[in-house]
């Protein structure tokens, strides 16, 4: 992990935004990681086919933590079929990176927004890891 990663890492787990349970929302997805324990719920609003707004409530660690906080900072009024799109190469190409073991932890928050944004679509798809890290 560079520097950089290191100290956003660090900046976003300490000081996470959008961490709450969402009272209105269009839909929400919880999604959980086997291989560590972590889960998370997103909750999101959509309007025009755009991520109007975004929250999401966890059980986690620092690096989902942070990466969900994170995504925040780059989904608003997004169009929702680019994410559909993101995948960990985002977080990446956005200097957010983690080694390759923590990389689940690492996409959680953007596997669950995508699932939510299928159950959205009612388009009767539902993405995993694996089409996220491949």
């Amino acid at each position: 992990m560079s520097k950089e990663s290191e100290l956003l890492v660090k900046e976003y787990a300490k000081n996470p935004l959008c961490n709450y349970k969402m009272d209105k929302f269009d839909v929400s997805f919880h999604e959980g990681n086997f291989i560590c324990w972590d889960d998370i719920t997103v909750y999101v609003v959509i309007n025009s086919g755009k991520i109007k707004e975004y929250s999401f409530d966890w059980n986690c660690s620092s690096i989902t933590t942070a990466a969900a906080s994170f995504l925040s900072e780059f989904i608003v009024w997004i169009d929702i079929n680019t994410i559909l799109n993101w995948d960990y190469k985002f977080f990446v190409d956005n200097w957010f990176d983690v080694s390759p073991k923590r990389r689940r932890a690492m996409v959680i928050s953007l596997l669950a927004l995508r699932n939510s944004i299928h159950e959205y679509l009612k388009d009767w798809k539902k993405d995993t890891f694996d089409d996220l890290l491949e």
